[in-house]
Formats: C-alpha cells, sequence, structure tokens
C-alpha cells in the first residue's frame, strides 16, 4: 500500500494493490472521492480531495477502510470518519 498527499491540491491518493491489468479509470463516489479501478473492474485505488477538513470512508467496503486506517494512524492529523 502506498499514499501521497499532494499540498497544493489538498489531495490523497491512496493505492490499495496493484492493477490488474492496468488502470480502467476512474468512478466517482461523491464530490470528494473517486475509486480508481483496474481493466478487471476491482478498485485499486481512491482519490480523496479537499483532505484537510477529514476523510470519510462511508459506503468503501470495510476491508479496504481497515487497510486505509492504518495507513493514515500515523498522519495524525487527518480526520478519518
Amino acid at each position: 500500500m502506498q499514499f501521497r498527499y499532494d499540498s497544493e491540491a489538498d489531495a490523497l491518493f491512496v493505492t490499495l494493490r496493484a492493477a490488474e491489468g492496468g488502470e480502467g479509470g476512474g468512478r466517482r463516489l461523491d464530490e470528494k472521492r473517486i475509486a480508481h479501478v483496474d481493466r478487471t473492474g476491482a478498485i485499486f485505488a481512491y482519490e480523496f480531495l479537499g483532505v484537510s477538513t477529514g476523510v470519510s470512508l462511508e459506503g468503501i467496503d470495510p476491508g479496504d477502510t481497515d487497510l486505509i486506517r492504518d495507513a493514515l494512524r500515523p498522519v495524525g492529523r487527518l480526520a478519518v470518519a
């Protein structure tokens, strides 16, 4: 798992696993969250916008939610709900 934060865009990109067959595009979950899928249709990454005001994990697969929470735990300044 990897994550990178772009302070200029206030965006966080979290890669959970390798994209099988390459990237297949993005699916907007709402105005602040995008799920990135691979060519098989499986979600391999999430993009969170406006993260300085917090990150919502509502509606994200529980297994992915746990991975994201664990990855962000050391970044204590982000509010994760």
